[in-house]
């Protein structure tokens, strides 16, 4: 018997693991998200192939590594009815269902209102068989902001992946760039409070906290990693002046604004996935 998503434990969680980012919407972080994991990775010295479901490919413009762009088809093209969702998403599944053997995590990033086309296709794999038959791990993190069409949009895609990967973990990032969804949830009408605290309170969540606004549009611009920002203090912030084109004072700020936002983020991160900390299961 399938042990239900709100049981699971992420924290026995080793690598190689598959990371899916999901929403039904745009504009809720997931990109920002998939940098912080890539960072993570990174840092604790784990392979991390990355996959995209979008066209406009602002994963790899924002993390400067190699991602696989899967493209639906414009529904113009005389093909796109003969293309399911599972042809698109074939090349993350073959990775994905190969990380036993390849020993490589990999991250997809569902991007804008294609989430139904994901899952879609996991459907059409059953891809929740694999995680059975083949000891597989795959996490959904689910990313969502303050507002009542965030929330609406938070239920749907919990009860969507609770549907169609019964036995796979799920973690919510919690994005305050417009404030905190929890406390938000007080202003949501009953019903709707009810199942996004229910959904708070069952599952793991990490949060995201703001960036100042002046530092994420100078962030958004750089085609580089926060790791790679925070390292900037090293040569006197040198680069930092070269990159962002700022006075002195303004350089600095940036990289420090950008050090404590990710600082934060990477401690969610290994709490929810000690093994990013380079803790043991055991431990």
């Amino acid at each position: 018997m399938t042990t239900p998503s709100s049981l699971l434990s992420t924290s026995a969680l080793t690598p190689p693991i598959g990371i899916v980012l999901d929403a039904d919407d745009g504009g809720v972080g997931k990109t920002h998200t998939a940098v912080q994991f890539i960072t993570a990775f990174r840092l604790a010295g784990y392979p991390l192939d990355l996959f995209q479901l979008d066209s406009k490919r602002t994963l790899a413009e924002k993390s400067g590594e190699p991602v696989t762009s899967l493209l639906v088809p414009d529904r113009h093209d005389v093909n796109a009815d003969a293309v399911t969702g599972a042809d698109v998403l074939a090349p993350w599944y073959r990775a994905a269902t190969a990380m036993p053997e390849t020993g490589r995590s990999c991250l997809l990033e569902v991007g804008g209102a294609l989430s139904p086309v994901y899952h879609e296709a996991i459907t059409d794999f059953d891809l929740e068989e694999d995680i059975d038959l083949l000891g597989l791990g795959i996490v959904t993190v689910i990313v969502t902001k303050a507002g009542g069409d965030a929330a609406s949009q938070l239920v749907r895609v919990v009860r969507r992946t609770e549907r169609n990967l019964p036995g796979s973990p799920i973690i919510i990032a919690r994005n305050e760039m417009v404030g905190s969804p929890i406390t938000a949830a007080a202003e949501l009408d009953k019903g709707l409070r009810k199942q996004v605290l229910d959904i708070f309170d069952r599952y793991p969540s990490i949060r995201l906290p703001r960036l100042n606004p002046r530092t994420m549009v100078l962030y958004e611009r750089l085609p580089v990693l926060p790791s790679t920002v925070v390292g900037w203090h090293a040569d006197n912030y040198a680069e930092a002046l070269r990159q962002t084109g700022k006075p002195r004072d303004e350089a600095k700020r940036f990289v420090r604004d950008v050090a404590a936002w990710t600082g934060t983020i990477q401690e969610e991160l290994t709490r929810v996935m000690p093994f990013l900390a380079g803790e043991s299961v055991d431990a």
